[in-house]
């Protein structure tokens, strides 16, 4: 009889705790971001072409929102701690975008877009 409640146990746990280790990572909603991230860098360059300063503070927005979504996923490699940071650092670009949008200067625009580039590089390095 022990021996039957202590498998039972076991399969319980087993059913109820391994599919939440496995769901922490979202492999489609990370997919999803990387995939709308490309389009909304291209669009902020066109958009900046036609000095069009409103339209590529809401990409820069975007960007942010897209990489604020992926805040509760645990990475398969690497550290969460790590992760959180990049993706703070990721923010707090596509924010100086912003920013540098209300005030009209190109030049911290194009500074904040390679500043993204390179969080994204280093993220790809960490954790793709």
């Amino acid at each position: 009889m022990r021996k039957a409640f202590a498998l039972l146990v076991t399969f319980v746990s087993l059913f109820l705790f391994i599919p939440l280790a496995f769901s922490a990572y979202d492999s489609a909603a990370v997919k999803a971001a990387m995939e709308k991230m490309p389009q909304h860098m291209t669009d902020i360059q066109t958009k900046l072409a036609a000095r069009d300063y409103y339209g590529a503070a809401e990409d820069f927005m975007e960007i942010a929102r897209l990489i604020k979504k992926l805040d509760v996923i645990v990475p398969v490699k690497g550290e969460k701690a790590i992760w959180d940071q990049d993706h703070r650092n990721f923010i707090n670009a596509a924010f100086k975008g912003i920013g540098a949008c209300g005030a009209q200067n190109d030049v911290a625009i194009k500074e904040a877009i390679q500043e993204l580039i390179k969080y994204r590089t280093e993220g790809h390095k960490l954790f793709k």
